[in-house]
């Protein structure tokens, strides 16, 4: 799975958005708030990855155990399906 082509993420201020542009535009209609772990999935997903490689690259970044980084995982690319942002 990976992040639909056309989102791009800026840091405006205090904030971490990822924002749709062309085509995009009319059927997402809004923005995707993200904080910095956030941020670091996503750049993760932009490539094809599995939960398990972005769990990985969790536990590799923020020295957490697999089963926190595996359900950090999960409930982030849950919430990426719901708003249709992710590309099985």
């Amino acid at each position: 799975m990976r992040i639909r082509e056309g989102f791009v993420v800026r840091e405006i201020k205090d904030a971490i958005v990822a924002v749709p542009t062309g085509d995009i535009v009319r059927e997402f209609g809004g923005i995707v708030n993200l904080n910095a772990t956030g941020k670091f999935m996503w750049e993760v997903l932009e490539e094809d990855r599995t939960v398990e490689e972005v769990a990985e690259r969790l536990v590799e970044k923020y020295h957490i155990d697999k089963e926190k980084a595996m359900r950090s995982a999960e409930k982030f690319i849950e919430q990426l399906r719901e708003a249709k942002v992710i590309v099985e």
